[in-house]
């Protein structure tokens, strides 16, 4: 407590104090200051004043309202037989029912720092336990939970509010929209990508979903925009390879073949293009099956910090090899599982205000005889889960039969759209030298 701006003891007595005069303070400290379920544990370094917090926990319960100061005697001449203690209890209520001039908003404050403290302590007993169990990302998990509180000033927004309200409609449709520059698909984007929304392509195995979130990655780095690529599957080397020959139409072998002359065209373009030196495309690699939100929402604040790299962009390469943060959910019900990962990554897109684009497998059902997918595959067809459909905000199924893949043909069809165009299918060509996907200039 020495950080404290107010010492230990007097800041336990105006938490309590501010409790009983300020509901909505209370509801917010309530989850995480509440022992009533176990009598030897005290949040407060004295264990009377736990005492009377869950006593006004135990009331409100009850009675759904904060207690008055006869009802918090009563309850302790009935729980408390102990003349002594009782005596001390009574002090303790009396003194917090009078009547005093509060500041709440450093009351909060330091309360805020209380919880913390007493959180970040207990994160320290459990992890002996974890790293004894070798259980070492459990203890990761147990600080970050413990740092993850916040109470809200976020009231909302009223229509009444014309002018704020217009302001933040704005947003939609100006500079926090991120074009993916692949024509049509914008237009049924409403624009672009929007920040704090989840957009899913799905496909067979080898059908084109990490070229779809490639191309989309290089098109936004090209608007100046800084993207964030994790890759769960594909290696960093091929994923570099790939951007590199999209932005220099170089082909793969003249990279290799002419180094040299390949970075010097690349630095060129990066140096030429003023929306390039504003932008940039960060790539980082995880096994499958290792992570979950958790650990990419701890990773972007490492780039934060370290680095002052906030991405405008994040691209997640796929859902169906993430984990889920509840540990004990099984995948064995793949709805719940699932829905839970889509879950949780649209919130990264809601913490740090930016669209979130992934990609998921279409099974053997959309799978072509000779290669490919089906001429026509829809959500029916999702690898595993149907709770990613349900989930997220725009749903594309991509198209590509054998012969589409042949020819340099590759469509999207319109699963699910929030802006409630659905049921087209978006034409485009693929020129696999440089693994760039361009609008269909003939029908497909």
């Amino acid at each position: 407590m020495e950080n404290l701006k107010i010492s230990g003891k007097h800041l336990e007595a105006l938490i309590l104090s501010l409790c009983i005069k300020d509901v909505s303070f209370f509801l917010k400290i309530k989850s995480y200051l509440s022992t009533k379920n176990s009598s030897e544990k005290s949040y407060f370094s004295d264990s009377k004043n736990q005492q009377i917090f869950n006593l006004v926990s135990k009331a409100f319960d009850k009675i759904e309202k904060i207690p008055t100061k006869s009802t918090m005697v009563h309850l302790v001449d009935k729980i408390e037989k102990d003349e002594e203690v009782k005596l001390y209890l009574n002090s303790i209520v009396e003194n917090i029912y009078e009547e005093k001039e509060l500041d709440k908003k450093i009351i909060e404050s330091e309360t805020l720092n209380f919880i913390m403290e007493n959180r970040a302590y207990e994160a320290m007993l459990g992890a002996k336990e974890d790293i004894d169990n070798r259980n070492y990302g459990g203890v990761l998990k147990r600080f970050e939970d413990a740092i993850k509180i916040q109470f809200d000033k976020d009231l909302g927004v009223s229509i009444k509010d014309i002018d704020s309200c217009m302001e933040k409609m704005k947003t939609m449709d100006e500079g926090m929209v991120i074009p993916t520059g692949l024509g049509t698909l914008d237009r049924i984007l409403g624009g672009g990508l929007h920040p704090k929304e989840l957009t899913v392509f799905a496909g067979v195995p080898g059908g084109g979903k990490t070229l779809f979130l490639g191309n989309v990655a290089i098109n936004a780095f090209a608007e100046g925009k800084k993207v964030l690529v994790y890759s769960f599957e594909t290696s960093q080397e091929r994923l570099l390879m790939r951007y590199y020959s999209n932005i220099s139409m170089l082909k793969k072998m003249e990279i290799s073949n002419a180094e040299d002359e390949a970075k010097k065209r690349i630095k060129d373009i990066f140096i030429n293009d003023k929306n390039f030196e504003n932008g940039d495309i960060i790539i980082k690699e995880y096994l499958a099956n290792s992570v979950s939100s958790m650990d990419l929402t701890a990773h972007i604040n490492d780039l934060i910090t370290y680095k002052g790299w906030k991405p405008d962009l994040i691209i997640v390469d796929y859902i169906l090899i993430m984990l889920t943060n509840e540990k004990n959910l099984s995948s064995d019900n793949s709805y719940k599982y699932y829905k839970t990962v889509s879950e949780e990554l649209r919130n990264i897109g809601k913490i740090f205000d930016t669209p979130i684009i992934s990609a998921c497998q279409i099974n053997r059902e959309g799978m072509g005889d000779k290669g490919g997918s089906k001429a026509h595959v829809s959500a029916k067809n999702i690898s595993e889960s149907k709770g990613i459909y349900d989930t997220c905000d725009y749903f594309f199924d991509i198209i590509q039969t054998a012969q589409d893949k042949a020819k340099g043909r590759i469509n999207l069809f319109v699963d699910k759209n929030r802006n409630e165009e659905t049921g087209m299918v978006i034409p485009y060509e693929i020129d696999y030298n440089y693994m760039l996907i361009k609008p269909a200039t003939r029908s497909n």
